[in-house]
Protein backbone atom coordinates (compact mmCIF):
# COMPACT_ATOMS: atom_id res chain seq x y z
CA UNK A 1 0.00 0.00 0.00
CA UNK A 2 1.40 3.07 -0.76
CA UNK A 3 0.96 6.25 1.52
CA UNK A 4 0.93 9.61 -0.20
CA UNK A 5 0.67 12.96 1.86
CA UNK A 6 -3.32 13.09 1.98
CA UNK A 7 -3.78 9.31 3.81
CA UNK A 8 -0.89 10.46 6.47
CA UNK A 9 -2.91 13.45 6.99
CA UNK A 10 -6.03 11.97 6.94
CA UNK A 11 -5.01 9.76 9.44
CA UNK A 12 -3.30 12.41 11.67
CA UNK A 13 -7.08 14.38 11.53
CA UNK A 14 -8.70 11.19 12.65
CA UNK A 15 -6.12 10.35 15.70
CA UNK A 16 -6.72 13.74 17.08
CA UNK A 17 -10.53 13.61 17.03
CA UNK A 18 -10.85 10.35 18.26
CA UNK A 19 -8.37 11.68 21.07
CA UNK A 20 -10.67 14.47 21.42
CA UNK A 21 -13.40 12.66 22.09
CA UNK A 22 -11.88 9.87 24.77
CA UNK A 23 -10.78 12.96 26.55
CA UNK A 24 -14.49 14.53 26.67
CA UNK A 25 -15.25 11.35 27.75
CA UNK A 26 -13.64 10.73 30.39
CA UNK A 27 -13.81 14.19 32.01
CA UNK A 28 -17.60 13.56 31.39
CA UNK A 29 -17.26 9.91 33.29
CA UNK A 30 -15.20 11.95 35.94
CA UNK A 31 -17.39 14.11 36.82
CA UNK A 32 -20.31 11.76 36.99
CA UNK A 33 -18.03 10.11 39.34
CA UNK A 34 -17.86 13.45 41.77
CA UNK A 35 -21.22 14.04 41.68
CA UNK A 36 -22.29 11.45 44.21
CA UNK A 37 -25.58 12.16 46.16
CA UNK A 38 -26.67 15.88 45.49
CA UNK A 39 -23.43 17.84 45.63
CA UNK A 40 -22.84 19.73 41.87
CA UNK A 41 -18.97 18.53 40.93
CA UNK A 42 -17.21 21.86 40.20
CA UNK A 43 -15.85 21.09 36.90
CA UNK A 44 -19.67 22.12 36.14
CA UNK A 45 -19.09 25.64 36.12
CA UNK A 46 -21.95 26.73 38.02
CA UNK A 47 -19.89 28.79 40.16
CA UNK A 48 -21.17 28.04 43.28
CA UNK A 49 -19.44 24.87 44.62
CA UNK A 50 -22.46 24.44 47.43
CA UNK A 51 -22.39 27.93 48.68
CA UNK A 52 -25.09 30.71 49.05
CA UNK A 53 -24.97 33.79 47.21
CA UNK A 54 -23.64 36.27 48.89
CA UNK A 55 -25.36 39.76 49.02
CA UNK A 56 -27.60 41.17 46.44
CA UNK A 57 -26.91 40.79 43.14
CA UNK A 58 -25.95 43.81 41.32
CA UNK A 59 -28.85 44.96 38.57
CA UNK A 60 -28.42 44.03 35.19
CA UNK A 61 -27.48 46.57 32.21
CA UNK A 62 -30.11 46.61 29.89
CA UNK A 63 -27.75 47.71 26.72
CA UNK A 64 -30.87 47.69 23.36
CA UNK A 65 -34.49 47.72 24.88
CA UNK A 66 -37.27 47.16 22.25
CA UNK A 67 -40.47 47.77 22.22
CA UNK A 68 -43.43 48.94 20.33
CA UNK A 69 -43.88 52.86 19.38
CA UNK A 70 -47.48 54.41 19.52
CA UNK A 71 -47.38 55.05 15.71
CA UNK A 72 -46.81 50.82 15.11
CA UNK A 73 -49.60 50.48 17.53
CA UNK A 74 -52.11 52.23 16.00
CA UNK A 75 -52.13 50.75 12.22
CA UNK A 76 -53.44 47.38 13.30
Amino acid sequence: MKSDWQTIAVALIIAAAAFYVARRALRRLRAFRAAKGNAAACETGCGSCGEPPKGPTPPRTVFVEISRTPAAARRK
